[in-house]
């Protein structure tokens, strides 16, 4: 009897263990069919929200979601190519990999009751679960984390950058709710500690978030991490408080590879803020791992700027002699409460090395040149080197092929010395340090020697003075140099970088600097004030229905030509329509022109709302999570939204630039502009600028 009942106890366990085994093992427990429709949840990745959770709780919070894969919302175009729209797709083939759609049960057909789950195509996420190219994952059960936000005009998850689906983790988890609490940074000290470092930031991604081999990016509150920036046209990294709610806290933190500190090398960075208020900080820290623990020492750096708008210190130096003969690693902590505005602090420059782990470049100091990377050109001269004396005698072109920024200044070789020459300026007694990245502008060897030529009270120029050649330089890599000078007294002179006749080929010129701690440009430094002449996107409309509109407005005293602007979307995250051989939605405005302190209309083609003149516009075509730029000669001057992202910046509102603003900005800043009620279109047709 005992033996009967012994078999029919395993028998009912062996039908009870196979019945309720799930698709995925723990430790997340991945529910199977039929399981997930009675669960809610807490966000958690063992405890995830189900679909019904999901769609009520749209507070922008990071939480893990569990669904059965059962569709996409793909677009809809007419029949001239031009988007119409969306529609949620439940069959096969599939023609989209941004997104999917997830249900409570895999044969779910109601879109209603679907949750849209954003994925950044070309991401590992999208690799692996969109439908175009594995439509076998229809009806495979994913847990995902995201942002809990609106997409597509409903609730949505977004910004989604970690799954677990067939058995497999793929991506990597949001903020800190799984950090480890004895090293919650992931210090590793099994590597071997380095000798120097250095960063400059110039492989980031503008807006993207950033990561380098042996260099730790890590969230601790909040849903972002340090992300790179690109403006004016400095490269560098960048936290902030975008995308975090109003009282809420963000701590990111950017760490170092890990290092040795030695008595004889110096560690220096340079900082920026933007909207600093008390709330905020910048700090940096001396970490170390001792026994599995994260110990932090904090280094006061006296400099670490709280006031200005984007404007750079130089030589923060982190003092590190405390801790010499040891090993670890430095932080750079950001920690900001979200106040009215967006608070940012940004860095560059990281060097750890004998002298501050100094590069041949820029000295340090005051930065003197205005256009040392030749961004900004007139009369076929870039601005600011044009001498009204015989030190420039060169002829130039505005070259692509560039270091940083969109140009470059190519000096044509000739038979004899032709030289770049900085327009005249008077500088106080001191030393300076006069830089300059040089490259062969084609195959051919070129040379450069940097220097400069006094000028008298007559504009005569007195003996010019050179620093040693640089010579065979190629068109492989751009090589820098640096000549350091002194003036005994004040002194009016042109900078030269002259081009010798020794090789006579064309050379390429880029990011020049004119660096000095102890002199300066008589009369202080000459900073121009920013350019009201230039045209910049005065009002965006996202109203209801079709009624969408754009409006650049023209603030200079004259007449602009619009020849070489260009008006351009990129659209759910993609890159600018400009070049699409079927979805080109740019528009060239070659050929009209813009009155003084006018502006320009542009329309959707069925908007109906504003009754003023307007041009209809394929680029008006957007929803909220798009950006819309404004073009000169190919390069992006202003912008409205965040290109590459689906942030519903501008959903079924108007934003108007404030009256403050004066100038364009390639970088897109929410507190710029005015948010206003849908269908808010009462100063369309005209702006008001300060």
């Amino acid at each position: 009897m005992k033996k009967i009942l012994n078999a029919l106890f395993l028998t009912l366990l062996t039908v009870f263990t196979f019945s309720s085994c799930s698709d995925v093992p723990a430790p997340y427990d991945i529910l199977g069919e039929g399981d997930v429709p009675g669960l809610t949840g807490d966000g958690t990745k063992e405890n995830p929200y189900n679909i019904e959770a999901a769609q009520q709780k749209q507070d922008g919070s990071i939480a893990w979601v569990q669904g059965y894969i059962v569709g996409a919302i793909e677009n809809v175009y007419d029949d001239k190519g031009e988007f119409a729209g969306n529609k949620a797709s439940f069959t096969a083939p599939f023609n989209i990999t941004s997104n999917v759609l997830i249900a409570e049960s895999p044969d779910e057909t109601n879109e209603s009751k679907c949750l849209p789950v954003k994925i950044k195509n070309g991401s590992d996420l999208a690799n692996a679960l969109n439908l175009k190219d594995h439509p076998e994952n229809k009806g495979g059960v994913l847990l995902i984390q995201g942002e809990l936000s609106a997409g597509f005009g409903k609730a949505a998850l977004i910004n989604t950058t970690a799954a677990v689906f067939n058995n497999k983790e793929i991506g990597e988890e949001q903020g800190g709710e799984d950090l480890d609490p004895d090293n919650p940074l992931g210090l590793d000290i099994s590597v071997a500690p380095l000798a120097d470092l250095s960063n400059d930031f110039n492989d980031v991604q503008h807006q993207a978030d950033y990561s380098k081999v042996g260099w730790i990016n890590k969230a601790v509150k909040g849903n972002r991490i340090w992300q790179g920036a690109i403006y004016d046209p400095q490269k560098y990294l960048a936290a902030s408080t975008y995308g975090v709610n109003s009282g809420e806290t963000a701590e990111y933190w950017f760490v170092t590879p890990y290092f040795t500190v030695s008595a004889d090398k110096q560690f220096t960075f340079k900082a920026t803020v933007n909207k600093y208020s008390e709330t905020m900080s910048l700090k940096v820290f001396f970490l170390q791992l001792k026994d599995g623990k994260m110990e932090r020492h904090e280094i006061s750096v006296n400099g670490i700027p709280t006031t200005g708008t984007y404007q750079w210190t130089s030589d923060l130096k982190v003092d590190l002699s405390t801790y010499a003969g040891q090993n670890g690693f430095v932080g750079f902590q950001y920690v900001a409460t979200r106040g009215e505005e967006v608070q940012t602090y940004g860095i560059d420059d990281i060097l750890y090395g004998e002298g501050g782990g100094e590069v041949p470049g820029p000295g340090e100091g005051t930065e003197l040149l205005t256009n040392g990377g030749f961004e900004s050109w007139a009369d076929g001269y870039p601005t600011g080197w044009k001498s009204a004396s015989t030190a420039s005698n060169a002829t130039l072109e505005q070259s692509v092929d560039k270091r940083s920024g969109t140009y470059s200044v190519l000096v044509k070789g000739a038979s004899s010395n032709k030289r770049l020459g900085s327009t005249e300026m008077t500088l106080k007694a001191g030393t300076y340090v006069f830089s300059a990245y040089l490259k062969a502008a084609t195959t051919d060897k070129a040379s450069a020697c940097l220097g400069y030529a006094p000028v008298d009270e007559t504009g005569k120029v007195g003996t010019y003075v050179y620093d040693d050649y640089v010579n065979n330089i190629t068109n492989e890599d751009w090589v820098t140099k640096s000549f350091t000078f002194t003036l005994d007294a004040e002194q009016t002179i042109c900078l030269v970088v002259m081009n010798p006749k020794s090789s006579g080929k064309d050379l390429l010129i880029d990011d020049a600097s004119l660096m000095t701690k102890d002199g300066g440009l008589v009369g202080g430094i000459e900073e121009p004030e920013p350019s009201s002449e230039e045209l910049f996107i005065s009002e965006y409309v996202e109203g209801s229905s079709n009624n969408k509109y754009i409006e650049i407005y023209n603030p200079a005293g004259q007449t602009v030509d619009l020849s070489g602007y260009r008006l351009d979307i990129a659209a759910n995250g993609k890159e600018w329509s400009y070049g699409d051989a079927k979805y080109d939605n740019s528009m060239d405005l070659s050929g009209k022109t813009l009155a003084p302190h006018a502006t320009l209309v542009f329309k959707h083609k069925q908007a109906t709302l504003y009754m003023g003149e307007a041009l209809e516009a394929n680029f008006v075509n957007f929803n909220g999570d798009d950006a819309i730029g404004l073009f000169k000669n190919g390069s992006l001057i202003d912008i409205v939204g965040e290109k590459g992202s689906t942030n519903k910046y501008g959903e079924n509102k108007t934003l108007r630039r404030k009256p403050s603003v004066k100038t364009p900005n390639p970088v897109f800043t929410l507190d710029e502009w005015e948010e206003l009620e849908v269908d808010e279109i009462s100063g369309l047709g005209s702006h008001i600028m300060e």
